[in-house]
């Protein structure tokens, strides 16, 4: 814990050189000082199941985060992972990851059949402590959120179908004397515009030996659930749908109720999103057409419209590649968006005035089949996980509208998410 002149110091260093207009590396070495040193926690997929799982990590694996470099190293006198396999396990495919936005908690997806949660404390040193394992009621869940207030927490269940509701206590520990909710995709369109899979555009070859490289539309597969920027209302993305649904949320009991829905091009497989900083425009990843699906949201009803959809490839391309993770640079007029098996990162530019997204240029991803990405709590990194075939997760320094790779490598069985402690 810093003293008190050191934070009074660090403060003093970082003042000085924000009025000059410089955020050095020593400026930010001293908002470290002061703030105490940062978390890193990778969620990898640690029981393949299914070839295209992968399955080589060892659990959630543990660091710190170096603040000038972005480097990620050991935390000293800390496992390297909180193990996902051997006697008393309580990890299974931990894929997933989110942190609570109040409280030093981190949840876990875990993604197989019986789905779950797994909480744990984070301690002084970095350090994960198991807390509890609860059940989520759906099948493989492959996305976690926390609402912004805290209370609950969200499952997006792919095997499924689903959306689970999970009450959260005071000290951000999973209630579990309350059943989580479930939420069926299938439901939420009703009976005047139904919801069904659109075709399956899976190349036969790799639906025949169930290739690392698939993706399907057998059925209803809800792949993210997020709450929009006030708290008001509940988003998911279907790829088997091929849509958004978005519930009005009721921030005291919980429940999602007034389901409305956006159709995406047929067999595009909406996978990711991510909002604008100025709330109303949203950009999905559509996972199958490898194409950024841009909307506009109306806050106060949660209704969602399509604009237009972009391809996320370079002009020209031919061959197979499924996008997957998005996430917005701080400067708000840039995000990037990430294509496996063409294994880049597509850099897009939003126009000011109307919103619409225009690709910049690609980046080589310096790993293969890149499945998410994350900015540390400062915006200048942003690290790219990459599971099947990667084994890594890639480090690139943020500038401006920009992406420069550091030159650092994080060896990673199957990386699939990454979260901060901060």
């Amino acid at each position: 814990m810093p003293s008190r002149r050191q934070l009074l110091q660090a403060s003093a260093l970082v003042s000085g050189l924000g009025a000059l207009g410089l955020e050095s590396s020593l400026a930010f070495a001293a908002r470290a000082a002061a703030q105490g040193p940062v978390y890193a926690y990778v969620g990898t997929y640690s029981d393949g199941g299914k070839p295209w799982r992968g399955g080589r990590g060892q659990g959630v694996h543990q660091f710190v985060l170096d603040g000038a470099t972005g480097a990620l190293k050991p935390i000293a006198g800390a496992p390297a992972a909180v193990a996902s396999t051997g006697e008393g396990a309580k990890l299974r495919n931990p894929a997933s990851l989110a942190r609570h936005p109040k409280l030093p908690m981190l949840y876990a997806a875990n993604e197989f059949e019986a789905g779950s949660v797994s909480a744990f404390r984070i301690g002084a040193n970095g350090a994960l402590t198991f807390v509890s394992e609860t059940p989520c009621g759906g099948k493989d869940p492959a996305y976690i959120s926390v609402h912004p207030d805290g209370r609950f927490l969200f499952t997006a269940n792919y095997a499924s179908g689903d959306v689970s509701v999970l009450a959260l206590r005071a000290d951000g520990t999973p209630d579990a004397s309350v059943t989580a909710v479930v939420y069926k995709d299938v439901e939420a369109c009703g009976a005047s515009t139904p919801c069904k899979p659109g075709a399956d555009v899976v190349p036969q070859a790799a639906r025949s030996h169930e290739g690392f490289a698939t993706s399907d539309h057998d059925g209803p597969h809800a792949h993210m659930v997020h709450a929009d920027p006030k708290g008001d209302f509940v988003l998911v993305a279907d790829l088997g749908l091929d849509r958004v649904i978005s519930y009005r949320f009721d921030r005291i009991t919980g429940v999602l109720s007034q389901p409305s829905t956006v159709a995406v091009s047929e067999s595009s497989g909406a996978r990711h999103f991510v909002f604008h900083p100025n709330g109303k425009w949203l950009y999905l990843v559509n996972e199958e057409a490898s194409t950024i699906a841009f909307m506009r949201y109306d806050n106060a009803t949660g209704v969602l419209t399509l604009v237009s959809e972009t391809s996320a490839l370079p002009k020209g391309f031919k061959g197979t590649s499924y996008a997957s993770g998005i996430r917005m640079l701080p400067d708000g007029q840039h995000f990037v968006s990430l294509n496996r098996l063409h294994d880049s990162i597509s850099i897009f530019k939003v126009d000011a005035r109307t919103g619409a997204p225009t690709l910049v240029r690609e980046e080589w991803s310096r790993g293969n089949y890149p499945r998410s990405c994350t900015l540390d709590p400062s915006g200048r990194f942003l690290y790219v996980c990459h599971n099947k075939q990667g084994d890594n997760v890639t480090v690139f320094r943020v500038k401006g509208g920009d992406i420069q790779f550091t030159g650092q490598y994080v060896a990673v069985g199957s990386a699939a998410a990454i979260e901060f402690s901060a």
